[in-house]
C-alpha cells in the first residue's frame, strides 16, 4: 500500500470516481463510524489497496477544517484530518466543464437555490461552503461522467439528491449507498475486517510520522 497516493491529479476515468465531502475524511476507527459511513472503509481499501476506485477531496477542505483560523490554533484532530486529505487525489481532473462567466454564475446560483432555497440571499459560511463543494464536483466531473458521485452523510445534500440528479445530472450517495451500488457494478473487492483495520492502521502510522517530523521543524 502506498500512502500518500502518487500522481494525485491523474484520474482514471474508467474507474468509479467519488468526490468526498470533507466530513467523509474519517479519523476514528471504522468500528466507530455511523452506518451510513460504513461503506467508506471498503472504498478506501479499493483505493489504497488495488487502485480500483478514485477518491478525491473537494478544495473546501482547508476552509471547512480551519474556519478561517490558523492550523496552529486548532486541536490535533483538525490537523490530522487536514493531513489525511493528502492521502486522496485533490481533484477529479480531465472532464472539467467549459463555462462562460455567465454560465458559471448560473450554475453556482442554481446549486444555491436547490440547497438553500429559503436562505439563498443570506448564506452563512457553512452554507456557502456546501454550495461550493457541490459546485466544484459538478464542474470537474459530476455532470459529465456517469460513474462519478459525490459522497456525503449531510442531509442537506441527501434530502435533495433526486432534485440534484434531475437538474444537475449529479449523483449523491452516502458512502454505504455508494458501496452497495458500485461494488456489484464494478466487481470491487470486498475486504475483510482485518484488511480494513490494516488500512486504518497504516493511515494512523503515517499521520503519526508526519506529526513527529513536524515537531522537529524550527
Amino acid at each position: 500500500m502506498i500512502i500518500p497516493q502518487l500522481e494525485r491529479d491523474k484520474i482514471n476515468l474508467d474507474l468509479p470516481i467519488f468526490t468526498l465531502d470533507v466530513n467523509q475524511v474519517a479519523l476514528k476507527n471504522p468500528n466507530q463510524w455511523l452506518p451510513a459511513m460504513q461503506g467508506l472503509a471498503p472504498l478506501e481499501w479499493n483505493y489504497f489497496g488495488v487502485s480500483s476506485v478514485e477518491l478525491c477531496v473537494t478544495p473546501e477542505t482547508a476552509f471547512e477544517i480551519t474556519k478561517n483560523q490558523s492550523l496552529a490554533s486548532l486541536p490535533y484532530t483538525a490537523y490530522q484530518r487536514f493531513k489525511k486529505t493528502e492521502f486522496f487525489k485533490s481533484r477529479p481532473a480531465g472532464v472539467t466543464l467549459d463555462l462562460t462567466e455567465q454560465n458559471a454564475q448560473m450554475l453556482w446560483y442554481g446549486i444555491r437555490d436547490i440547497l438553500w432555497p429559503t436562505d439563498k440571499n443570506n448564506l452563512n459560511q457553512r452554507q456557502r461552503s456546501d454550495v461550493n463543494q457541490l459546485y466544484y464536483h459538478s464542474v470537474t466531473s459530476g455532470s459529465a461522467v456517469s460513474n462519478a458521485a459525490f459522497l456525503t452523510i449531510d442531509n442537506h445534500f441527501l434530502d435533495k439528491k433526486d432534485t440534484i440528479r434531475s437538474e444537475l445530472g449529479v449523483s449523491i450517495f452516502s458512502p454505504s449507498e455508494a458501496w452497495e451500488k458500485y461494488q456489484s457494478e464494478y466487481s470491487l473487492y470486498n475486504p475483510t475486517r482485518s484488511e480494513i483495520d490494516r488500512v486504518y492502521q497504516n493511515q494512523q502510522e503515517y499521520l503519526s510520522r508526519l506529526n513527529q517530523r513536524a515537531e522537529y521543524i524550527p
